[in-house]
């Protein structure tokens, strides 16, 4: 960091003098106009670019060397979440049919990416997408929802035994994945461009928090999925009215920790989000009460009732995870 001193001329005009290989760099001329933009976290940036927009970033993928489906898809990912704007695949012959199957099951799974040109041997991936449309905060709280509704279901549909119900449990966690990924590429794209601050209202570090809870909460909707799976496996197992019930106990006591971090995060309540880490201690003890009596009971499906369990008690302890962050960030601003 280089420190220059604040002067004054004409007894009312601050002014600070520019790195001078920063100018250079930028090809900066005199009487050139620069934009001057305050950031949320009251610094301020200075950029030769006026539009605010960066440099289009465009990435190439032969298919001479991405001869695997699954290969070319977490490429398209990495691209996408790296904040690519233009992805281009390419073929030395005809782009196979795996390769098409493969890019539509991308832009399927992704937000704002859309096929812009393609031929026999080439397809042109574009971002459709302005950053400031989805801010940080919906995101999150989107991902929430589905995650709780998910969640909710998959112990609904153990109660009605409705299979089709937890089928459709298991593939919301696309929506998770995706809303994910693009709260990944939105960080990206602002550690790029640092105006997009003021149009996303958030700063790098409010931004980074954003990050970190929305990758916890893609983990919980991992474990909700494993959870919809043991249901699935229960599905035909007669399972005693008095398991059921304690399982449902154990939904609604780890949705509300899920949801109480969630909330405190947005509050910006440092004492609740405390409060819920005790509550997930609590969770986790009576979830390993549960798990040691049921294996003693040797009921029908034992282990897949325990692995309900158990998944409770992981998203309870990401919950804790969720409390933890809050309180880091907010200790900054709360007494």
């Amino acid at each position: 960091m280089e420190i220059r001193k604040v002067q004054m001329t004409g007894g009312s005009s601050f002014i600070i003098s520019l790195p001078k290989e920063w100018v250079k760099a930028s090809d900066i001329k005199k009487n050139d106009p620069l934009g001057l933009i305050v950031q949320p976290d009251g610094s301020l940036t200075i950029t030769p670019k006026l539009s605010g927009k960066p440099v289009e970033r465009i990435k190439t993928f032969d298919l001479s060397v991405l001869d695997d489906p699954s290969y070319l898809y977490r490429s398209l990912i990495g691209a996408y979440v790296t904040g690519f704007d233009t992805i281009v695949i390419q073929s030395p012959g005809r782009i196979p049919s795996w390769a098409h199957k493969t890019v539509r099951k991308f832009t399927q799974r992704t937000v704002g990416q859309e096929v812009s040109d393609q031929t026999d041997r080439k397809i042109v991936i574009k971002d459709l997408l302005d950053p400031g449309e989805m801010p940080f905060e919906n995101t999150l709280r989107r991902m929430a929802v589905i995650v709780a509704g998910m969640q909710r279901d998959a112990v609904l549909a153990l109660k009605t035994r409705d299979e089709e119900l937890v089928e459709d449990v298991i593939l919301r966690d696309r929506d998770v994945n995706r809303l994910y990924w693009l709260v990944a590429r939105q960080f990206n794209l602002l550690l790029r461009n640092v105006s997009l601050s003021r149009d996303m209202g958030v700063d790098i570090e409010l931004a980074l928090n954003y990050l970190q809870i929305s990758r916890v909460i893609e983990r919980v909707g991992d474990h909700v999925v494993k959870l919809a799976e043991s249901i699935r496996s229960l599905m035909y197992v007669s399972i005693e009215k008095k398991i059921v019930d304690v399982i449902e106990v154990k939904n609604r006591e780890s949705l509300s920790i899920f949801q109480a971090s969630v909330d405190s995060f947005f509050e910006k309540d440092i004492h609740k989000a405390n409060d819920t880490i005790l509550e997930v201690g609590e969770l986790v003890k009576k979830c390993n009460e549960v798990s040691g009596w049921l294996f003693d009971l040797g009921t029908p499906g034992v282990v897949y009732i325990g692995y309900c369990i158990e998944n409770f008690r992981r998203v309870g302890e990401y919950a804790g995870v969720i409390s933890e962050n809050a309180i880091n960030y907010l200790v900054i601003e709360k007494p």
